[in-house]
């Protein structure tokens, strides 16, 4: 089965129809985006909300829509991520099943004996909207992270109210550990999966920022290396750290024999990754789309270079 991943789309208006426009070249049989798709920010969140829904309505639905009208064959999966308004969820929850497959905190199966699992939350960041921030785990919060907000305001019931982040309320561990239950029970423990994290794992060449500081979560790293003992986990696609290729000089981390990717992204080109499930690590390629829409493949270094 042949993958295109990207994620954080939203750095550039047009990179939604790049993508498509390369998925439509490339033919895989699934396409994910793994998290923030939506770039038309305002001043505040408040005033961001009517242009997230717009935007979501007016461009990324249609887009969808026609695509699969087009490729039917081609599932799509996508979700919104931490830097996505959740006012704007209802909207995508409207053609959920129909244009494309949500991945929040779900196990699907993508072929036989094999599932794609998705979560989309992120640890504590500096930002103001918290609609997919969460503690990271129950015994490092990363709340305490200097730097780091733990009030902001969420959209979730579709207007802006402030909220704070609180342990007890769960953490990104507690979901994962949820998840695992999931993939641990009958229906499932037979399948191998890929798991899509829009925050990548902590202390990686996938999590490092301008400041040369490692901002990925604790729980998504444990999570990864449990999965990857089991031989279960076949690969891990990550995204939120947009310059991390470009500060570590690397697009894969790996977790034994499992990968774990982040493409990174830019305004000028869209960057993805193109696999073969079967094999992800030695098939991976990293995917470069300018305005002609037209892929360009180049293979990743073994020590995961770009």
């Amino acid at each position: 089965m042949k993958m295109l991943f990207t994620s954080d789309t939203h750095v550039y208006p047009g990179h939604l129809k790049r993508l498509l426009k390369a998925a439509a070249h490339l033919r895989p049989d699934i396409v994910v985006l793994g998290g923030d798709l939506i770039p038309d920010w305002r001043r505040t969140i408040r005033d961001s909300i009517p242009s997230h829904q717009a935007w979501a309505r007016e461009k990324l639905l249609p887009a969808v829509e026609n695509f699969r009208r087009t490729h039917p064959e081609i599932r799509v999966f996508l979700d919104l991520g931490n830097d996505d308004l959740a006012a704007a969820g209802p909207l995508l929850e409207s053609r959920d099943g129909i244009d494309f497959e949500l991945l929040h905190g779900r196990v699907v199966e993508i072929s036989p004996q094999l599932a794609l699992v998705g979560y989309m939350a992120v640890s504590p960041t500096p930002f103001g909207i918290k609609d997919r921030e969460k503690p990271d785990c129950r015994d490092w919060t990363g709340l305490s992270i200097p730097g780091v907000r733990k009030e902001g305001e969420t959209t979730v019931s579709g207007t802006a109210a402030s909220c704070t982040l609180d342990p007890a309320d769960g953490t990104m561990e507690d979901d994962l550990d949820g998840l695992s239950d999931v993939l641990g029970s009958s229906s499932w423990k037979s399948h191998d999966f890929l798991f899509v994290s829009h925050c990548p794992p902590r202390g990686t060449a996938l999590d490092l920022t301008s400041m040369h500081a490692h901002v990925g979560s604790l729980a998504v790293r444990r999570f990864i290396e449990g999965w990857a003992a089991s031989g279960r986990l076949r690969a891990s696609f990550h995204g939120h750290i947009h310059e991390s290729p470009r500060m570590s000089g690397r697009v894969m981390e790996p977790f034994g024999s499992v990968p774990a990717f982040n493409v990174g992204q830019e305004m000028d080109l869209l960057h993805a990754l193109f696999l073969e499930t079967d094999h992800p690590m030695a098939s991976a390629r990293i995917v470069t789309v300018d305005r002609s829409g037209l892929p360009k493949l180049r293979v990743i270094s073994s020590g995961g270079d770009t």
